[in-house]
């Protein structure tokens, strides 16, 4: 039998392994998770991402009679945020004398599936630590939650657009509520309504979501719910709460707001996205051997970005201790 090459092992990869392990990072963190099921946008080409935002009403138009005039004059309404590629790696390797003792395509492939296991891990836990980052920390990862849902306190510039003089590109924030009630949560939720869209989605760590489910317990709210559950979420392996029939769910990655108590995120998904590169989405480079090495390496590559079109319709608070 002919020794087993790059190509047999970069093709073993990605027909076995690789699809599994892609779904498993995806699966791995809530956010992430949603992000997939139906915010995932693949971007073609370009130097940086850019969106268009509307910021302001045309100032113009309405009723009119007969020989009136009508106004003509033009208004600039949009901004376009920018945001930059991030990209993220895992190496993969398997060198030879482990090809000598697991000569065969089935064997070759349990040991591969040991490697994406452990470059699984690494990839979801530095994609999610991403999604939640403050941009600043790691300028190279993505600028993620903590800098997106903010007033100028944590991030003074997002997508390229100042706060302090565009101050529809602040988030509402509640820096002051150290008790946790539903009438602080009401408000904030309240806050965050544009329209007909509303917060879709409640993050916290295990602290703050404790503390909710003790509210619903002793006070046993309409709109609390302890014993409801989105089923998607629930289907999936996520238990969450529910408060005014929003999904409450706990993420580890989620920054404190004080040194032991976690921040309480409400976002609205309609205006959050992933943008993803089709040529780097979870995409494993063809196995080389290196001149100096016994060894067949690949890496498993990610390029995209978190990207926020409306931040005044997301909240936080950020205060609460009890």
């Amino acid at each position: 039998m002919a020794a087993i090459g790059t190509d047999t092992v970069t093709s073993l990869s990605r027909q076995w392994i690789l699809p599994e392990i892609t779904e498993q990072v995806y699966g791995n963190n809530i956010i992430t998770f949603r992000l997939l099921a139906s915010k995932k946008k693949m971007v073609q080409g370009g130097t940086q991402i850019e969106v268009p935002l509307m910021y302001a009403r045309f100032g113009h138009g309405g009723s009119y009679q007969g020989y009136d005039l009508l106004t003509v004059a033009p208004v600039d309404t949009i901004k376009n945020a920018v945001f930059s590629w991030k990209q993220y790696y895992n190496t993969v390797a398997i060198d030879g004398r482990t090809l000598i003792q697991t000569d065969s395509p089935d064997a070759i492939a349990n040991i591969l599936t040991i490697q994406f296991q452990q470059a699984r891990m690494e990839m979801a836990e530095n994609l999610a630590t991403g999604i939640w980052s403050d941009g600043a920390t790691d300028t190279k990862g993505i600028t993620g939650i903590n800098a997106a849902v903010d007033d100028g306190t944590v991030a003074a510039t997002y997508g390229g657009i100042t706060r302090s003089s565009n101050t529809w590109w602040k988030s509402q924030i509640d820096s002051s509520t150290t008790t946790l009630t539903t009438t602080a949560l009401n408000a904030l939720q309240g806050s965050c309504i544009k329209g007909a869209k509303s917060t879709s989605l409640i993050v916290s760590r295990r602290d703050q979501y404790n503390r909710f489910w003790a509210l619903g317990a002793s006070q046993r709210q309409y709109n609390m719910q302890p014993g409801g559950a989105d089923e998607i979420l629930l289907s999936s392996g996520f238990t969450n709460l529910l408060f005014n029939n929003i999904p409450w769910v706990v993420d580890d990655h989620v920054p404190y707001g004080t040194s032991t108590n976690s921040k309480i995120y409400f976002l609205n998904e309609e205006y959050m996205f992933l943008a993803v590169s089709p040529r780097a989405d979870f995409m494993l480079k063809d196995f080389q051997e290196p001149t100096n090495q016994d060894a067949m390496v690949s890496q498993l590559l990610w390029a995209g970005e978190l990207v926020f079109t409306n931040v005044a319709t997301q909240g936080v608070m950020s205060a609460i201790t009890g």
